[in-house]
């Protein structure tokens, strides 16, 4: 009885036997086990896991449903499903070949995911690295974590390119040049024929900037992500790296915040950052069923491997961003403009009321959370008109509108609709705009940075990435240099409102605030 069974599985596992050939027979989930006529896939990848718990997480959709779409027994996808978290942090950190199906990690996996990450920026920088060279690079940083012992064998060598799906160049210096277009030939050949493929609404470019909130100091600095698409219609939230994991003048709960923020030694974007950026944008157009481009400078924290669904990444030719990347043609610009008018007229308000305060004293009472939402309201003051048109000032036109030259000479200067505050000459908006320019917004990680990276990357301590990049989990206070400002009682919302009512009957705007009292009150209950 044993032996026919192990034949009969057999017999399915290799050529399954159909009705046709077997007359007035049903099909041979009658004759054996359940689990023997519906067992073909005997492992799965990452990235087959990965899409089975998307599946799982559509509406309406059952494991049930999906164990017969991917034909597998109902236990392997809910097995699946209790494990999403470590298979999607380890998915989403994209430091694993996708399409391995053991997740088996090395001897020493610290080194290997930071010798992976070393190598992922180097080749983001356009560098060619033979094996001898990144074996070194290895025991350098073996060395700094202490394993002597650690050999950079052409055995581990072999393993670790197969771990994580790398093909080093032969032994040879210098820089990837061969095959590369140049800038002219990219922006007439390849460049016209992605902006047919692609909807407007549909070309999107991301450009990071560097910012200071407040003042000159390097505590004072932050790194913003801004995107946005050609016609203007969808600026994404801005992503605003500072240095501070969790501000203490923050909302305990991220998510309330009007764009996302997240920290970073240097207040510098990182691949990391970046990568997880990406993962959360393409499972929204996943559920969307949408297909972008997006454009993106050739930098190390701009990865070009990152495995994605529903955005197709196209880097722009090397040494050619300042003159081709739309939101550096402006967009960018007109957003600073926009924030230090706030800054300065937030500034004239306070010293209208207190003539003998000074403007260092008012900018010590403006925290972290007051620039987070005024850089939030600067990004809404963009209007689309400007953003289309940087995008055709960075040559990204369509064939139909040729020859609208003129809308791009009106926008020589993007400051023109920025409001400018009493006492503040165009020329001072236009200092106070540049003075950060040249802030840099990434840099290469030394040795600890990368091992740190790699160990916060281990799918066993990382939790699933959430909507607002924060790890939940850590709720370190870090030091700032933003006072803490806590959040007024209802007595004091109601005693400001009441003081803001008197003044709006005498100016008859009582409706408004009469409106905005009873919301509070809502919230007050």
């Amino acid at each position: 009885m044993i032996q026919w069974a192990w034949i009969a599985s057999e017999q399915v596992l290799t050529k399954p036997a159909s009705p046709a050939n077997c007359p007035g027979t049903r099909p041979s989930s009658q004759v054996l086990p359940p689990h023997t006529a519906t067992r073909k896939r005997l492992s799965l990848s990452l990235m087959e896991k990965v899409q089975i718990i998307r599946e799982c997480q559509r509406p309406g959709a059952t494991q049930s449903q999906v164990a017969a779409k991917w034909e597998l027994h109902r236990s392997v996808v809910c097995r699946i499903w209790q494990q999403k978290e470590k298979l999607l942090a380890d998915y989403e950190a994209g430091q694993s070949n996708g399409c391995r199906k053991r997740g088996r990690e090395g001897k020493a996996p610290a080194v290997d995911r930071a010798l992976f990450t070393w190598l992922k920026e180097k080749r983001a920088q356009g560098a060619m690295l033979a094996g001898p060279a990144v074996k070194e690079k290895a025991r350098q940083l073996a060395a700094s974590l202490g394993l002597n012992d650690f050999k950079a064998s052409d055995g581990w060598f072999t393993r670790w390119k197969k771990r994580f799906n790398v093909a080093c160049e032969k032994e040879q210096g210098g820089k990837q040049s061969a095959d590369k277009p140049t800038a002219e030939q990219w922006q007439c050949e390849k460049l016209p024929r992605l902006l047919e493929k692609f909807s407007l609404a549909d070309i999107y470019n991301a450009d990071e900037t560097g910012l200071y909130l407040k003042g000159l100091s390097s505590k004072d600095r932050v790194t913003v992500l801004v995107c946005a698409n050609m016609d203007g219609s969808d600026k994404r939230p801005l992503v605003m790296i500072g240095t501070s994991k969790r501000p203490r003048c923050f909302p305990v709960d991220f998510r309330k915040l009007p764009l996302n923020y997240v920290s970073s030694a240097n207040a510098w974007m990182t691949g990391e950052i970046f990568i997880k950026w990406l993962k959360k944008w393409d499972r929204q157009l996943c559920w969307q069923s949408r297909q972008i481009c997006l454009f993106l400078a050739n930098c190390s924290v701009h990865p070009q491997g990152v495995v994605l669904t529903n955005i197709q990444l196209e880097f722009l030719p090397p040494n050619a961003t300042s003159s081709m990347q739309p939101m550096a043609q402006g967009v960018i610009e007109n957003m600073k403009g926009h924030y230090r008018s706030k800054i300065a007229s937030r500034i004239n308000v306070a010293l209208d009321v207190d003539p003998s305060a000074d403007v260092q004293t008012v900018l010590k009472t403006v925290n972290l959370l007051d620039c987070v939402h005024l850089v939030a309201e600067a990004w809404q003051d963009v209007k689309p008109t400007t953003i289309s048109n940087c995008f055709r000032k960075g040559k990204f036109v369509v064939a139909e509108e040729g020859g609208r030259d003129e809308d791009i000479a009106e926008f020589d200067d993007p400051l023109n609709d920025v409001p400018l505050p009493g006492n503040m000459e165009k020329e001072d908006l236009v200092t106070a705009v540049a003075v950060d320019e040249d802030l840099l917004t990434f840099g290469e990680l030394t040795h600890e940075e990368l091992l740190r990276t790699a160990a916060a990357a281990r799918p066993e301590k990382r939790a699933c990435v959430d909507e607002t990049y924060h790890n939940a989990e850590d709720t370190q206070e870090s030091e700032d240099d933003f006072d803490e400002v806590p959040s007024p009682t209802n007595s004091e919302l109601l005693k400001a409102l009441n003081t803001l009512r008197h003044f709006s009957q005498l100016e008859g705007l009582g409706d408004r605030v009469y409106r905005a009292q009873q919301c509070c009150l809502i919230l007050g209950d």
